[in-house]
């Protein structure tokens, strides 16, 4: 989730978001790798947008905090559409790191999945700012993958788990590290209608705060 700034004499818009990251795995370093990596992947296609036959340059301001204290109350009266709130454990019952919806700006992270260059942290960013996964999972021989392609995609070889792999097979699926930001995932947040709707947020807020998850006893 985050606001839209528009810069008409600089021709810039500027989504701006905070990361907030709390739970027993989360500390400072984290915070910001997050962060890192969602403004440095985001900002890497020089996005462009059209308004009123002008084009303009989509910029992404990511900033993070670490929250040791975070409470439940704080998320849920939170009212400021920049605020994100990540849970980061090493345990999910799940096992996979997720915000809580397509427009989203709560989630839990699994502290395995953000290793650098994961590109766990760009992908879930798309989902908080609405964006959904491709519907076509099959994109053998289209290139390298954009962003919002999720793990289980079939890619070519150079992209996939283990190169030497049969398509679909094991290791024959997409290794997430090889996802980029791309021009289509700028066109999808479709920034250019929100602003003519005069709405300057992207995502909504499910300002949902997330207790440690534990294993179940056998």
């Amino acid at each position: 989730m985050g606001t839209i700034e528009i810069d008409s004499l600089s021709k810039i818009i500027t989504i701006s978001s905070n990361i907030i990251c709390y739970g027993n795995a989360a500390d400072y370093e984290i915070a910001q790798h997050i962060a890192e990596e969602i403004e440095t992947m985001w900002n890497e296609p020089n996005g462009i947008v059209e308004l009123n036959n002008t084009s303009y340059f989509v910029r992404f301001n990511i900033t993070s905090q670490y929250n040791s204290l975070l409470n439940a109350q704080s998320i849920i009266e939170n009212e400021n559409p920049k605020n994100n709130y990540i849970r980061i454990e090493t345990y999910s019952k799940i096992n996979i790191s997720c915000v809580d919806a397509v427009g989203s700006n709560t989630g839990y992270f699994m502290l395995a999945n953000l290793y650098k260059g994961s590109t766990t942290a760009a992908h879930e960013y798309g989902h908080s700012l609405g964006l959904l996964h491709p519907k076509e999972l099959n994109i053998v021989g289209k290139g390298r993958p954009s962003i919002m392609y999720p793990r289980g995609t079939l890619v070519n070889q150079e992209f996939q788990n283990d190169v030497n792999a049969q398509p679909g097979g094991p290791g024959g699926t997409l290794d997430p590290q090889h996802r980029r930001v791309m021009q289509i995932d700028i066109d999808n947040l479709q920034l250019n209608k929100l602003i003519k709707k005069e709405i300057f947020v992207v995502g909504k807020f499910t300002n949902k705060y997330h207790e440690m998850q534990v294993k179940e006893n056998a």
